[in-house]
């Protein structure tokens, strides 16, 4: 079986590093971030303990293809996901009966920018021509200041839950309508963001009222056509690994540690073999 890991900084394995190599918390120490974590001597201990791998073991997977990436927008995860299915043939005839692909979806906030111009990312090094913002972008330094103004007029002007919560629903319903369409089976579940339930249903609750504009029928009725089986809907992977320890024990700082993760694969596991998705 081929297995695809599509995803952000949960199924990448962010902030998972090798004791050995530092027992402290990555994102509490200088020189921290991003540097810790990928450094050669720790991507033997960041792949072996991340879900995504430890759930490859489990089904005995003969591949596993990592497509996800740290700040991946559910815009990107998208995008990724389905380039990587059409330059592999899925799209026109390819055999995908030993195709299975699991999707962490990342926060419906955040959402991807396409630039004319290549930018530097000031954390990574990194020139490209694509960018995820959500509302901790305003107070970032893209090492671009003509940026970082965007960012902030578009969230004074046009920021809108409503409209993240409908590009979110949409892309979950269009997703599973795709992967059946085409044959392949899979199994979605939503990393951290535990809001989107209430915020669908709940629209009877003042504090949402205060908040929100109302999600339209259509999205609601979008929402309860995506199947059960396929969709983890019941829990988060924060949530659930929050029922198996402390904070601090399942959780690194802002992601989950080994045992956190170890706890989400073996969920995952059951949920698949109780559903039959493969």
């Amino acid at each position: 079986m081929r297995l695809v890991g599509a995803g952000d900084s949960w199924c990448w394995g962010a902030e998972l590093v090798d004791p050995a190599i530092d027992p402290e918390p990555i994102m509490n120490l200088p020189g921290g971030g991003f540097e810790r974590q990928s450094i050669p001597e720790n991507i033997e201990y960041r792949l072996k303990n991340r879900y995504i791998n430890r759930f490859a073991d489990m089904i005995n997977a003969d591949e596993l293809i990592d497509l996800s990436d740290p700040s991946l927008s559910n815009d990107a995860i998208v995008r990724v996901l389905m380039e990587w299915l059409s330059k592999e043939g899925y799209f026109t005839g390819r055999d995908t009966s030993d195709l299975f692909i699991s999707i962490g979806w990342s926060s419906p906030e955040r959402r991807e920018f396409h630039t004319r111009k290549p930018w530097r990312h000031s954390e990574t090094g990194f020139d490209d021509h694509k960018i995820a913002f959500g509302p901790w972008s305003m107070n970032q330094d893209h090492g671009d200041k003509d940026l970082d103004k965007f960012f902030r007029l578009y969230f004074d002007k046009f920021w809108s839950e409503t409209e993240f919560i409908h590009r979110y629903i949409n892309q979950v319903w269009q997703m599973s309508k795709i992967l059946k369409n085409y044959g392949i089976k899979f199994v979605m579940h939503q990393a951290f963001y535990h809001h989107h339930e209430k915020m669908i249903y709940n629209w009877d609750d003042e504090e949402y009222k205060k908040n929100f504009n109302e999600i339209s029928p259509g999205d609601k009725a979008l929402w309860e056509d995506i199947e059960n089986d396929t969709f983890i809907r019941d829990t988060t992977a924060w949530q659930h690994m929050l029922t198996k320890g402390t904070a601090e024990e399942v959780f690194i700082v802002f992601h989950p540690s080994a045992k956190g993760h170890k706890h989400w694969a073996e969920y995952l596991y059951q949920h698949c073999i109780e559903n039959k998705l493969w």
